[in-house]
């Protein structure tokens, strides 16, 4: 699903991070997933599966607990992700119907 231009906005500065973490797409299947260049709204993640950028999932975080995540962009075997937090209710419903 193509979303309006003006739904994307710009990222918060990022952390450098190395965490081996575990994602769980939609259909129920997983894979483990680098995160790195972490922040409060989104990361960096590489991965050998294949990505589309508007395709949600469930990072599940070392020591942080899980999170729904929305991929923005992918170049080859990384991409970036915003988390869904659900502070508001678009960001609720594209996290349960998946874009």
């Amino acid at each position: 699903m193509e979303r309006h231009v003006s739904d994307w906005t710009r990222r918060s500065p990022r952390r450098s991070a190395a965490l081996t973490a575990a994602a769980q797409w939609g259909d129920g299947t997983t894979a483990t997933v680098t995160v790195t260049d972490v922040s409060y709204t989104g990361c960096r993640l590489a991965t050998d599966r294949d990505l589309r950028k508007g395709q949600t999932l469930r990072l599940f975080l070392p020591d942080l607990g899980q999170v729904h995540a929305q991929i923005r962009w992918v170049r080859g075997a990384i991409a970036g992700a915003r988390f869904l937090t659900g502070d508001s209710a678009k960001d609720e419903r594209r996290a349960r119907i998946g874009v």
